[in-house]
């Protein structure tokens, strides 16, 4: 078993080979002990010839959350890590705020079965569910804003978000709470509990390039995350966005 310690002193990019680690804990699990909080990266990882540090002592760990990330969100993590995109160390931080306590803190106490209905209007397509979730990927906030013309009940992802924010907006996704989910590129890893359609809008735009480490196709990820889910993978271009 090999996990991922969200300590600032851990070294060789803060994974750790467990083999004795007790079996109870599985591959997405936040566990702890005195040293720190660590994530569960499962038996198996990318490029495991990289990683020989044993970690001393697994007796003492606890169970913090079980399913931080789920299945498909560790799933991702692992591909992306062995398409080179980059490091567990520099990815992670896509996916979790490298301040664990900060994300603990959103934790929500209970979980409400009622949902609102959402539903937008994106140039010509009109998008709609009460159930399922549907992310909606632009290439700036620009194009987002002028092609939505009417929203409801959708909620909307921005590099601009503080922590704390971004953290609310990561449980709410999690927790199925949040149905439409409108962002850009910046802010497309969240955990999303019934993700059933992705769509992107005018993917030709160089927006999309990430132009700082981690770098990665935006496209390539929309589509993994899409197979991993079952979710419809669509392209809306700009004709579609205007009416």
């Amino acid at each position: 078993m090999y996990l991922y310690s969200f300590s600032s002193l851990a070294w060789q990019d803060g994974v750790f080979l467990a083999p004795t680690l007790d079996p109870k804990f599985k591959s997405g699990d936040l566990i702890k002990n005195d040293e720190g909080y660590f994530l569960v990266l499962g038996e198996e990882i990318s490029f495991p010839e990289l990683y020989h540090n044993l970690y001393p002592n697994t007796q003492d760990f606890m169970l913090v959350e079980q399913s931080l990330l789920s299945r498909w969100n560790m799933a991702l993590l692992h591909r992306m890590v062995y398409q080179r995109f980059s490091s567990y160390k520099v990815l992670s931080k896509l996916f979790l705020d490298k301040d664990i306590l900060s994300l603990l803190q959103k934790r929500p106490s209970k979980l409400s079965s009622k949902k609102q209905k959402s539903e937008i209007t994106l140039g010509k397509h009109q998008i709609s569910t009460d159930s399922s979730q549907i992310l909606v990927v632009a290439p700036d906030l620009w194009t987002l804003n002028n092609a939505l013309l009417s929203s409801q009940n959708a909620l909307l992802l921005t590099n601009q978000d503080t922590q704390s924010k971004k953290n609310t907006n990561r449980r709410a996704i999690k927790s199925g709470k949040s149905q439409i989910i409108l962002t850009t590129a910046a802010e497309i890893f969240q955990d999303f509990s019934h993700l059933t359609h992705v769509y992107m809008l005018e993917p030709q735009k160089r927006y999309y390039a990430s132009q700082q480490e981690p770098r990665y196709k935006v496209q390539s990820v929309l589509e993994k995350m899409a197979e991993l889910t079952g979710a419809k993978f669509s392209i809306i271009d700009s004709e579609d966005l205007v009416v």
